[in-house]
């Protein structure tokens, strides 16, 4: 499992375009009522953005969060030894499955014998630990440490490791491909893909629709009874960017999407080899400085995040969703033992290597 979290999805192996075409029949069919009545909520409301997620439509509590590229993990850890005990004397000795939470990628490893001994992080001044903390989520979830820059130790199999994914999760082969990714991201991500899709809506005479005739469209057009209009590989991007735009949330909101995954790229050229530490922090710094600028806090910073991971999926929300499953990481690792969010979000970041 990787979740590299890149700028578009591939075609499917081993799928010709009537399977791909009964698959997403059989998809949309099951989220039609969803998706009206999701959307029936859509006002010009100017609604505070952060509690914008279209996800909750199908859940009851708040749980929402990678790179632009191709595959879409990048490993996997919830490490048990890190997480705080919660069980109780009389406690049952077996969990339910809905208690243990999400099954990582360390968990995997664990059971087949293949999880090896990973070194003790070392100390790192509190500016870097911040950087980490940017993309914390996603190193937890893919089984590595927050603590280590680029969320490995950079072992000779690690760098491989790691230049692996590069290039399989988002293309980058070199120094030269690295920095144009993260300039990409920098100059737009997905709050650009965003302002396409609703561009696209309004152009196509879908953007001013009530609620339920544009999820009557979608689901039209999705099933191919309506031609004329391609929604791509990801339609549920479309319904995102109709919800923001009747919502009055501006695409830059979904920002720290983008600006985490810079941090991230910045900690993984230097652990293959691609900038050298000082480069990367330089850079890490002055992007970290524009995160704190542009959110007030840990918590508001992955609500974007996690609501511009839920843009790149395009799911609507339910509960056995991407999304729903990446914000139930963050609470764990929030709850963690060792919660990089403890952080002061508002420290003065400085120059410390």
């Amino acid at each position: 499992m990787n979740r590299q979290g890149r700028g578009g999805r591939g075609t499917k192996n081993g799928e010709g375009r009537s399977g791909e075409k009964r698959t997403r029949r059989a998809v949309w069919a099951m989220m039609g009522i969803l998706l009206v009545l999701l959307l029936a909520g859509c006002g010009k409301s100017e609604e505070t953005a952060g509690n914008a997620g279209v996800q909750e439509t199908a859940k009851t509590e708040e749980t929402e969060a990678s790179e632009p590229g191709a595959a879409k993990t990048e490993e996997t850890e919830a490490s048990e030894s890190g997480m705080e005990g919660t069980e109780e004397a009389d406690a049952p000795e077996e969990e339910t499955a809905e208690e243990k939470g999400p099954v990582t990628m360390a968990d995997l490893l664990r059971e087949n014998g293949n999880m090896s001994n990973a070194a003790e992080a070392p100390e790192l001044p509190e500016t870097i630990l911040w950087f980490n903390a940017t993309y914390a989520c996603i190193t937890y979830c893919n089984g590595w440490d927050w603590r280590w820059v680029g969320g490995q130790e950079p072992t000779e199999e690690n760098v491989e490791i790691q230049k692996y994914l590069l290039y399989s999760g988002w293309n980058i082969l070199d120094r030269e491909s690295g920095i144009e990714t993260v300039n990409k991201l920098l100059q737009g991500g997905h709050r650009a893909e965003c302002k396409k899709c609703m561009d696209q809506l309004q152009e196509w005479g879908l953007m001013d629709l009530d609620p339920t005739s544009f999820g009557e469209e979608v689901i039209s057009i999705t099933e191919g009874e309506r031609t004329d209009i391609d929604l791509g590989d990801v339609p549920g991007r479309y319904v995102l960017a109709y919800y923001m735009y009747h919502k009055g949330i501006d695409t830059e909101y979904m920002a720290a999407w983008d600006l985490c995954r810079v941090n991230q790229l910045y900690g993984k050229l230097y652990l293959c080899g691609f900038m050298d530490y000082e480069e990367a922090m330089d850079a890490s710094l002055e992007n970290s400085l524009r995160l704190q600028e542009m959110y007030d806090s840990w918590d508001e910073m992955m609500e974007a995040y996690l609501f511009g991971y839920q843009f790149w999926q395009g799911d609507l929300g339910s509960e056995d969703s991407e999304t729903a499953e990446m914000r139930r990481y963050y609470e764990m690792l929030k709850n963690s033992n060792d919660n990089p969010y403890e952080l002061d979000w508002n420290m003065e970041l400085k120059k410390s290597w």
